[in-house]
């Protein structure tokens, strides 16, 4: 049981068959009613609070990143600002897997879905923040959504010749895959700045939000129209 201040405290229940998930609330220890406000506003907060959620796990997942390079120091190359690959690509697989994950739900905020029709725009950023979010949307396309488009990533298909001729060696042939093993636009902590500037654009949404839907859609009612409902 989780205790949320007040003497309330909650318990969030997921069924097993149909995974839908809710919470049960409790005041003193009681089971108390629960009641969906389904208003307009109520589903703008929703939307806020997924997006919100999103770039949270983001910023985990790119602390995660920052934790595995900092355990590799030997590859990096301070004048150039970015990685040199190494043959531990197990650790950079990774990398490149929780990488794809924060340039996805980083692009994800500022874009519409299904079931959600609030997004996070370019202009609710700061204007020092508007380059960093387009090398982020960029690499998102290139790398993250569409491989190839801008030669993020890189193929090439090659052969090896011996330099002697005349020993007639039958050549090399194969293929060499490139990938960033982490953001470069100037580093991971400019992209950890702008996902956190980001969020707190979602975090002031959602208090505005709340306390806006608490006075115009469940306070203004009254308590005798809700216990009403129960």
């Amino acid at each position: 049981m989780d205790d949320i201040g007040g003497g309330w405290s909650k318990v969030t229940i997921l069924e097993p068959e149909t995974k839908e998930f809710y919470n049960n609330y409790f005041f003193n220890g009681e089971l108390t009613h629960r009641i969906v406000i389904d208003t307009p506003k109520a589903d703008v907060l929703s939307a806020y609070s997924l997006i919100e959620k999103g770039l949270r796990s983001t910023l985990i997942w790119l602390d995660n990143i920052k934790e595995l390079l900092a355990e590799d120091e030997v590859g990096y190359d301070k004048e150039e600002g970015n990685r040199k690959s190494t043959s531990d690509r197990s650790k950079y697989n990774l990398i490149k897997g929780l990488f794809v994950a924060a340039l996805t739900f980083y692009g994800k905020s500022f874009s519409t879905c299904e079931g959600r029709r609030v997004k996070l725009e370019k202009s609710n950023l700061d204007v020092a923040f508007h380059t960093d979010h387009d090398d982020a949307i960029e690499m998102r396309h290139n790398f993250a959504a569409h491989s190839g488009a801008t030669k993020v990533e890189k193929v090439h298909v090659v052969i090896a010749l011996d330099k002697n001729q005349k020993k007639h060696t039958s050549p090399y042939f194969g293929r060499e895959l490139g990938q960033p093993d982490s953001f470069v636009s100037e580093d991971i902590d400019t992209f950890i700045k702008l996902v956190k500037h980001a969020k707190e654009f979602a975090d002031n949404k959602i208090n505005t939000l709340t306390e806006k839907i608490f006075k115009d859609d469940v306070a203004s009612k009254g308590l005798k129209y809700w216990y009403e409902k129960t």
